[in-house]
């Protein structure tokens, strides 16, 4: 009966042990899926927002000849998608509330500016010089009010993509590792209890803390 509470203290501990074990690599792991999306999309807009002066100026170009009286000369565009956003679009909530917002922000009015220059290049030659000059300045508008927010954007990105575990979440990373102390210690206590149950001399206080330390901080899984 004496082993019967050590015992029970120590499978309760290794329960403890396994959950809060499993829930830390699960959390490493949606950690780390999110700082490589975050680098992922950091590149993708990156690669959007290093086009727009050209483009910008293409479209002041477009919109002066237009209103001009010219009919430009624009070929149907196709189908634009951002590959990166899309494969990760389920994935965005886990770069967090903030960061998640501001992406499917950014990315829609991509997709205004995409299917609104598509529309142009499609109907330009059958519809009025002032629709298509109203349709280029509506383009045009879509860069110059959200390129500086694009930016910002994929600085903010990259500042999550390098962030490392410790440092995103101090405070859980303290309880998940308290937590799992604790409880190893406990498993160990048990252990250390139930082998020397026989004996006829109960250890001392001090001579606890020394097993404890001998066999949870010379662990080579705490070492590495």
């Amino acid at each position: 009966m004496d082993n019967i509470a050590p015992a029970l203290i120590a499978f309760t501990s290794a329960v403890l042990v396994g959950f809060f074990g499993h829930f830390t690599v699960e959390d490493y792991r949606r950690f780390r899926d999110s700082k490589a999306i975050a680098a992922a999309l950091a590149g993708e807009l990156g690669s959007i927002i290093s086009s727009l002066l050209i483009l910008r100026s293409g479209l002041n170009g477009m919109k002066a000849s237009l209103d001009e009286g010219q009919p430009m000369q624009l070929a149907e565009m196709p189908d634009q998608s951002s590959p990166i956003f899309e494969a990760n679009a389920e994935k965005i909530g886990l770069l967090g509330v903030a960061l998640a917002g501001d992406v499917a922000f950014i990315y829609d009015r991509i997709r205004a500016f995409r299917t609104s220059f598509q529309m142009l290049s499609k109907h330009h030659t059958t519809r009025p010089l002032l629709w298509s000059s109203l349709l280029v300045g509506s383009c045009t508008q879509l860069i110059v009010d959200n390129e500086s927010k694009a930016e910002n954007l994929v600085k903010d990105l990259k500042i999550h993509a390098d962030v490392s575990y410790a440092t995103s979440n101090p405070l859980r990373v303290m309880m998940l590792s308290g937590t799992t102390l604790l409880s190893l210690i406990s498993v160990a206590a048990a252990a250390f209890y139930l082998l020397n149950g026989t004996a006829s001399v109960r250890p001392t206080p001090v001579q606890f803390t020394q097993f404890c330390i001998q066999h949870i901080y010379t662990d080579t899984s705490w070492n590495h």
